[in-house]
């Protein structure tokens, strides 16, 4: 027993260094995406961004189109998560739409890396319909974290939209998409903290609540805590 354990371990620790690695890649990789699009995404810009060798990123890849597709998996997953670990907080189902809307345009990651990164991949789904699969399962996945909160909202009697949930949920989205993509694309001079505000504002509206007692007094410990 004793001398087969120290083995297993061994290969435990080689995965998990191979998956860690793996990870870096990708996270490089996105980081590149954001700043040269998807185009610029080559194999030795993403060897100098990350230290890592054109041979190294080639074992775990082998074709740029195979390393493209996984920076955008790895995206969208980790973009996912933190939705969902946000949306499992708040009290009720107005501080989760708060909660939605504020991280939509300000999370852990940098707006202009997280939102350049989303631009870039927007414009690569026009002429590529793997890429394009992936944006429509992703923002399917956003739209119903959406519907479910408002539904929630509803029937908890915190909300009186006037339009159909279904349609105020593709309304938020595509706010939220106008926004980030105007800002980034200089159309307005907008902060994150203004289009937060802008975003908020536009919500209560929609939702039929009081839009200052949202803005202000309506986001989670979870969100103070950031």
């Amino acid at each position: 027993m004793s001398e087969t354990n120290p083995g297993r371990r061994t290969r435990s620790v080689t995965a998990e260094a191979m998956a860690e690695r793996r990870q870096s890649i990708l996270h490089h990789a996105s980081q590149v995406i954001s700043r040269e699009g998807v185009e610029g995404c080559s194999f030795a810009e993403l060897s100098e961004a990350s230290g890592f060798s054109i041979g190294m990123i080639q074992h775990y890849f082998r074709h740029r189109e195979r390393l493209i597709g996984a920076a955008v998996e790895y995206r969208i997953d980790e973009s996912l998560a933190e939705w969902r670990r946000i949306y499992n907080h708040g009290s009720n189902a107005v501080e989760r739409l708060h909660d939605l809307l504020t991280f939509s345009i300000q999370s852990d990651t940098p707006f202009e890396e997280a939102w350049g990164f989303w631009l870039q991949i927007y414009a690569a789904a026009h002429k590529n319909s793997e890429i394009r699969e992936s944006v429509a399962a992703v923002w399917t996945s956003w739209r119903g974290l959406f519907v479910r909160a408002l539904e929630e909202a509803v029937d908890e009697r915190l909300l009186q939209p006037a339009l159909d949930i279904d349609e105020v949920a593709t309304l938020l989205l595509a706010t939220i998409d106008g926004l980030a993509i105007q800002s980034l694309n200089g159309v307005h001079s907008f902060s994150p903290a203004e289009m937060i505000e802008t975003l908020h504002r536009f919500a209560a509206r929609e939702f039929g609540i009081d839009a200052d007692e949202f803005i202000h007094k309506k986001r989670s410990k979870l969100a103070d805590a950031h």
